[in-house]
C-alpha cells in the first residue's frame, strides 16, 4: 500500500527529472490565450473545500474521468470497481495533503476546482493547481514539505525585525529575496473531464481558472507535464496558450493493470512533455 501510495503521489506532482533552466525565459514570453467563449456555460466552476468529504468526492470523479475514461490502463480492459475504489483510495489521501485544510496558514498555495451540472449537482470536471518551487539549476520541484520547511527555517533564523521586513512579500518575491536560485511558479495537474462533457470548452474553462488562481498569486509562469502520445490533451493545452518546454525521453508512467485482486499499478516507459505559459 505504501508503495503505490508514493507511486500515485509521483505521478500526480508531476517531478520533474529534467533541467528547465534554458526554457523559463521562453516560458514567461508565451502570453495567455484570448478569454475562451463560454461554450460549457451551463456548468458552475468552483473551489473545492479542504475538508475530508468534499475531497473524497472529486477524488472518485477524477478516477472516472481521468483512470477510467483514458489510456492509462495497461491491458485495454475496464477497471472494476475494486480497482476504482482502491485507486480512489489513493487519489483522496494525495489530494488531502495537496488541496486540503491546515492548521495555519501556508506560504504556498493550493486550489482544487470543481465543474458541475446545475441541475443534478453531478461533477462533469476537475482540476487543480499549486504553487511550487522550482530548482532550474538541477531541474527537479520540491514538494509542499520541503518547500514550506526551507522557508520557515530561513524566517525563524531572523529576528523579529528582519523577519517583518519579509512579511508582506508575495511568495514569488520571497523567494526572490530569499532563495534566488528557485523560481515560485504554478503547476496545472488533476485535469479531468467526464467523457459526456468533452468537446464543450469545458476542459479550456478550467485551464482558464488555475490561469486566475496563478495571477492572483502573483506567480510569473505556469506550467503542467503531459504524455507526448497523449494528443488530445497535448491540443487542449496548446489552445489553451500552453507551449513545449522540454521533452525527456526518459521518463515513465504509470498504468494501471485492471483486475487483479489487488491494485496493479506499473511503471512505464514514456516520453512526458514539459509545458508552460507566462502569467
Amino acid at each position: 500500500g505504501t508503495r503505490l501510495a508514493i507511486a500515485m503521489l509521483a505521478l500526480s506532482c508531476c517531478a520533474l527529472s529534467f533541467s528547465i533552466q534554458r526554457s523559463i525565459d521562453g516560458v514567461l514570453s508565451t502570453r495567455l490565450p484570448q478569454p475562451v467563449a463560454a461554450a460549457s456555460i451551463a456548468f458552475e466552476i468552483t473551489p473545492v473545500r479542504g475538508d475530508d468529504a468534499s475531497l473524497d468526492r472529486a477524488a472518485r470523479f477524477f478516477v472516472e474521468g481521468f483512470w477510467a475514461a483514458s489510456t492509462t490502463t495497461d491491458t485495454g480492459g475496464a477497471l472494476t470497481d475494486r480497482d476504482c475504489d482502491q485507486l480512489a483510495a489513493l487519489q483522496r489521501d494525495d489530494m488531502i495533503a495537496r488541496y486540503g485544510e491546515t492548521v495555519g496558514a501556508r506560504r504556498l498555495r493550493s486550489s482544487l476546482f470543481v465543474a458541475e451540472d446545475p441541475s443534478s449537482g453531478a461533477i462533469a470536471g476537475c482540476v487543480g493547481v499549486e504553487m511550487a518551487l522550482v530548482d532550474p539549476s538541477r531541474g527537479r520541484v520540491l514538494s509542499r514539505a520541503q518547500s514550506e520547511k526551507l522557508f520557515s527555517d530561513e524566517l525563524n533564523s531572523m529576528g523579529a525585525r528582519e523577519r517583518g521586513s519579509y512579511r508582506k512579500m508575495s511568495a514569488a518575491e520571497l523567494t526572490e529575496a530569499l532563495f534566488p536560485e528557485y523560481k515560485c511558479l504554478a503547476l496545472l495537474a488533476n485535469l479531468a473531464v467526464a467523457p459526456a462533457a468533452r468537446g464543450s470548452g469545458l476542459g479550456r474553462r478550467l485551464c482558464a481558472r488555475c490561469d486566475e488562481a496563478a495571477d492572483d498569486w502573483e506567480l510569473p509562469a505556469i506550467m503542467l507535464q503531459v504524455e507526448l502520445a497523449n494528443a488530445p490533451a497535448r491540443k487542449l493545452y496548446e489552445a489553451a496558450g500552453y507551449g513545449a518546454v522540454f521533452a525527456d525521453e526518459g521518463a515513465s508512467a504509470l498504468r494501471v493493470t485492471p483486475g487483479g485482486a489487488e491494485l496493479q499499478l506499473e511503471s512505464v516507459s514514456s516520453t512526458l512533455l514539459l509545458m508552460g505559459k507566462g502569467v
